[in-house]
C-alpha cells in the first residue's frame, strides 16, 4: 500500500482527484494529452486550493499537488537573496524532488516531495530558480511559527543528509483507515453494495447468508466506513490539510 506512508496532503489529493468537477476542470486546462505538462497556473485557486492544476490521472506517489498556504498550513515563507558565500540553497541539488510553480501572485511556490513525504516553501521575495541563494526565513506568531519551524527542521534535515528524516515525517496513525475509505469510495462509485464492501475490505463473513443479523458488528463497521467515505468525498477531505 504506497499510501500507508504518505503525507496527509497526498491523501487529500487522492480525494480531490476523484472529484468529478475537478477532473473536468483539470483536464480542460491541461489538455487531452496525458503527458506531464509544465505547471499551469490554476484558473480557480480558491475552489481547488492549488497553485497549479495537477493531472487527475496521477495518483500518489507520482502526483505532485502544490497546495496553497491558506489550505496547507505547514508552509515555510522564505526570502531569497543573492550570496557569494557557501551557506546557500541551490535548487539543482534537489531538482529530482522539486516542483516549482511561479504563480500570478508574484511568488515562487516550491514543493519538495519523494512521493510520500512533503516539504512546502513559498519564496515571497527573490527567486530560487536562477542559482544558489541565501535563504532568510520568515517566522511569526506562536502556533503558526511552530508549524513553520517544523517545516524548517524538515528542510534542514533533508539538506544535511540528502533524504527525508523519518522521525520528522511520522506515519499517519489513521492512514489505514483513510485507505479503507478511499477503497470504499471507489467501490461505491462502480455500484458496489455495503455487503460487497464489507466482504472485500473487512471480512469474508459478509459473503454468508443473513450476514447482517449474524455479524452485527461487521454491519456496523461497514456502515461507519461507508458513511466516512461519503463524508470525505463530500468535501470532508479538506480537514486533512487543516
Amino acid at each position: 500500500m504506497p499510501l500507508l506512508h504518505a503525507d496527509r496532503s497526498l491523501f487529500a489529493w487522492e480525494w480531490l482527484r476523484r472529484d468529478r468537477d475537478y477532473r473536468v476542470a483539470a483536464e480542460r486546462a491541461l489538455g487531452a494529452g496525458r503527458d506531464r505538462n509544465p505547471a499551469q497556473p490554476c484558473e480557480e485557486p480558491g475552489r481547488w486550493g492549488l497553485h497549479a492544476f495537477e493531472p487527475p490521472w496521477l495518483s500518489a506517489p507520482e502526483a505532485r499537488p502544490v497546495w496553497r498556504a491558506e489550505i496547507l498550513l505547514c508552509v515555510l515563507d522564505v526570502e531569497a537573496q543573492p550570496s557569494d558565500g557557501e551557506d546557500v540553497f541551490d535548487l539543482n541539488r534537489i531538482d529530482a524532488l522539486s516542483t516549482l510553480v511561479d504563480a500570478a501572485d508574484g511568488c515562487e511556490h516550491l514543493l519538495i516531495c519523494d512521493g510520500f513525504r512533503v516539504i512546502r516553501i513559498d519564496v515571497v521575495s527573490g527567486t530560487i530558480a536562477g542559482g544558489p541563494v541565501a535563504l532568510h526565513y520568515r517566522l511569526a506568531g506562536l502556533t503558526s511559527a511552530e508549524r513553520s519551524a517544523l517545516t524548517l527542521r524538515r528542510l534542514l534535515a533533508l539538506w544535511r543528509t540528502g533524504r527525508f528524516c523519518n522521525a520528522l515525517h511520522p506515519v499517519e496513525t489513521r492512514a489505514k483507515r483513510w485507505i479503507l475509505m478511499l477503497r470504499a469510495c471507489d467501490a461505491l462509485a462502480v455500484g458496489a453494495h455495503q455487503r460487497d464492501v464489507a466482504a472485500v475490505l473487512l471480512s469474508a463473513e459478509a459473503n454468508g447468508p443473513r450476514w447482517r443479523s449474524r455479524c452485527p458488528s461487521l454491519r456496523s463497521q461497514v456502515q461507519r466506513l461507508v458513511k466516512g467515505a461519503r463524508r470525505m468525498a463530500n468535501d470532508g477531505f479538506w480537514e486533512l490539510l487543516r
